[in-house]
């Protein structure tokens, strides 16, 4: 079995054209936010590429809350914002709208694959597990998008490699002949082995993302659990999607099962 590493909307488009099953990595925070979150009660959570589209999902559905961030803070008007430590809350409704930075586009760029999964090291081995169970059973290769910048989809975003480095060495521990194929997936590799010499805390706070998001934005503790593994055994997936008035489609989110 064949992984395959390329990020952004362009590596979501290439795992849907080739019938890939997907992992879509944001590991800062959304990953681990939208695990988090279902793990505290949440049914559906409903992934929408743009703010707009998110208010206006949330007007066709009574009763649900929307969540996410830009420039990662919480949007005004949104309920809750993306950090994996908000949750619980009192009157979490079973439905979300989430819209991020980052994730949101390779998340819906990703739900034609025949199976779609969000990965992050809190949920390491469920998510592994998991995308290896899909890939046996559909016959297919495996596809790690590394959800990318904002504002440029061809960065190398460190704790996006350094996850995506976790998952394919947990896959290797899992199933024997899983194969890393081309640069990206060996580069992977060895940023996770440099992120495992200092640990992952420390690998988290030295990117780029972890010291903006810890010095300039007060939110060194998310960082801190992000970097933790096997918090939750709810793992997203993709469960189907939906049309949207506006045009286009959102991703619904589920617990795999």
């Amino acid at each position: 079995m064949r992984v395959i590493v390329s990020g952004g909307r362009m590596g979501a488009g290439q795992a849907a054209e080739h019938g890939r099953v997907a992992i879509v990595v944001d590991a800062l925070r959304a990953s681990a936010t939208t695990a988090s979150l279902l793990h505290y009660g949440a049914r559906e959570i409903i992934v929408v590429e743009d703010v707009a589209a998110a208010f206006a999902e949330r007007d066709r559905r009574p009763g649900a809350w929307l969540a996410g961030e830009r420039g990662g803070l919480p949007v005004p008007g949104f309920d809750m914002g993306n950090s994996p430590l908000q949750a619980p809350v009192p009157g979490l409704p079973e439905t979300l709208v989430f819209s991020s930075s980052n994730m949101s586009r390779c998340c819906v760029g990703a739900s034609a694959c025949p199976a779609t999964f969000l990965g992050t090291l809190p949920t390491l081995t469920a998510c592994a597990q998991m995308a290896l169970a899909a890939a046996e059973r559909l016959q297919t290769d495996i596809h790690i998008v590394p959800a990318g910048s904002a504002l440029d989809e061809n960065k190398l975003v460190l704790e996006d490699y350094i996850t995506a480095g976790a998952l394919i060495e947990k896959m290797r521990e899992l199933v024997a002949d899983v194969r890393p194929t081309e640069d990206a997936a060996h580069a992977a590799l060895a940023i996770h082995a440099g992120a495992m010499a200092t640990g992952y805390e420390a690998a988290f706070n030295a990117t780029d993302n972890g010291t903006s998001l810890r010095d300039d934005l007060g939110l060194g503790e998310d960082v801190r659990f992000a970097a933790r593994v096997d918090m939750f055994s709810e793992v997203p997936w993709v469960a189907r999607t939906c049309d949207l008035p506006s045009g286009g489609v959102a991703a619904v989110l589920e617990q795999a099962r």
